[in-house]
């Protein structure tokens, strides 16, 4: 049995998974690692029983997938388009009720999520799709500031992204890329959305 410590990067390169993706496995306590002076560490025999007890389940392919909320139609479409130029599929829904009931129908990775939206607001729709997956991804997309109370309300609830309107093809992708493996690659200078 292997008991050496090793580092983020090594997990990375073990994993064949980027360091961003194994930062955000250890502070989701999905695989286990500890702190050593301040750093992150893993004990390779530890990742080696992780992998070996981890289910290998289909139902990783539909996780792997993007839910967008937005009321506005120009802006769910063109956020559709961006997020499926990088190869991972979307489903758009234009309110909060909408959104629940996709996320019951279905398993999501991230959710762009609108904050000022009629009926169901983003917190009321954030809250009750955390009820349905504690492990959802969250990116608020918003022309809001943080000095309205809606958009500090939703901090409150989880840890968000935040990427405010406008936005580019290129904050959509580097978002992306903190979540996903193997987020293809777009050329944001010949891209038009």
């Amino acid at each position: 049995m292997d008991d050496s410590l090793i580092t983020v990067k090594e997990v990375a390169d073990y994993l064949k998974l980027k360091e961003q993706t194994v930062y955000l496995l250890a502070r989701q306590n999905k695989i286990p690692s500890l702190k050593v002076g301040g750093s992150l560490r893993f004990k390779k025999s530890q990742i080696d029983n992780w992998l070996a007890t981890t289910p290998k389940t289909s139902g990783q392919e539909t996780r792997q997938r993007v839910l967008i909320v937005d009321d506005e139609d120009l802006v769910r479409e063109t956020l559709k388009r961006m997020v499926e130029a990088h190869d991972i599929q979307t489903v758009a829904v234009s309110n909060g009720a909408q959104a629940v009931k996709a996320a019951q129908e279905e398993s999501f990775r991230m959710v762009f999520l609108d904050l000022s939206m009629p009926g169901m607001n983003g917190v009321e729709t954030l809250k009750a799709l955390k009820d349905i997956d504690r492990d959802l991804v969250f990116v608020v997309v918003t022309g809001l500031t943080g000095e309205d109370d809606l958009f500090r309300s939703v901090l409150d609830h989880a840890p968000v992204s935040v990427v405010p309107k406008p936005f580019t093809m290129q904050q959509i992708g580097g978002v992306l890329s903190l979540y996903f493996e193997d987020v293809k690659e777009v050329n944001y200078a010949q891209a038009q959305m």
